[in-house]
């Protein structure tokens, strides 16, 4: 008996410690996801809205009639959504340059100066980025769930409620301080995006000659940023509820 419980106990002990080593490296490996998971998705979020409101009709015509344009710039509502559309085109096209035209008092005419068309080469190069990362991050967030589902099972619907809470509060405190930033001194905030975004001095324009400024006024990227604020916490709601749901039904299927 004892020779059988010294050759037994040093088995059952590997065998515990193999285990709880096991389940330990799963822990590890599940608390690494939902922490990628929850770091990544307002990343995928807010690049996700900022890719749509650039892309979208009606901000545009929000803003035309917030700011007064066609008034202020003397261009008709038709100049300056063509105008607006050839930007767009620019983002995703090839070309270096943008060469917005449009129709003039009868003549055909470059809508933007030189000092304008560079300034959005670098604009252009910080948009395709934006799309860079909202596919990339969107990519990552589609392969962390699909293997938590994989590994985890019906775990992995408890998981993403826990990292979707993790991300609601980080990304709600980040919001909530950028907000009251962006309301006490939005151009100050401006300002510095511009200074961090760009390593030239050729977005300080004359916001009475240059149309980039009259047709895009400070007041318009103020609405975006609050636009994107708003789509950024809807998604995280309806994200939320539809995972809330989901785990719902799945206990319900124990049952």
């Amino acid at each position: 008996m004892a020779r059988m419980l010294t050759v037994m106990f040093p088995t059952i002990i590997r065998h515990k410690t193999r285990s709880v080593t096991k389940f330990l490296s799963r822990k590890k490996a599940g608390t690494t996801g939902m922490g990628l998971f929850a770091l990544l998705l307002p990343v995928f979020l807010i690049t996700f809205n900022v890719s749509y409101i650039t892309n979208s009709e009606w901000l545009y015509a929000y803003g035309w009639w917030r700011n007064d344009v066609e008034n202020t710039s003397g261009l008709t509502v038709e100049n300056l959504n063509s105008g607006a559309d050839q930007i767009k085109r620019y983002f995703r096209n090839d070309a270096e340059f943008l060469d917005a035209r449009v129709s003039l008092r009868g003549n055909e005419v470059s809508l933007y100066t030189d000092r304008e068309v560079l300034h959005m080469v670098d604009v252009k190069a910080l948009m395709q980025s934006v799309f860079g990362f909202a596919w990339g991050t969107g990519s990552a967030l589609l392969v962390l769930t699909t293997i938590g589902v994989f590994f985890f099972k019906r775990e992995s619907i408890s998981m993403a409620l826990k990292s979707l809470r993790w991300s609601a509060i980080g990304t709600g405190t980040f919001l909530i301080l950028f907000g009251i930033v962006a309301v006490v001194d939005f151009g100050w905030l401006f300002t510095q995006f511009h200074f961090l975004s760009f390593a030239n001095d050729l977005w300080i324009l004359n916001p009475h000659e240059d149309y980039l400024l009259i047709m895009f006024p400070q007041q318009f990227f103020f609405d975006a940023t609050l636009f994107i604020g708003l789509l950024t916490v809807m998604d995280f709601c309806l994200i939320y509820v539809t995972a809330h749901y989901m785990k719902g039904r799945l206990e319900k299927s124990r049952n």
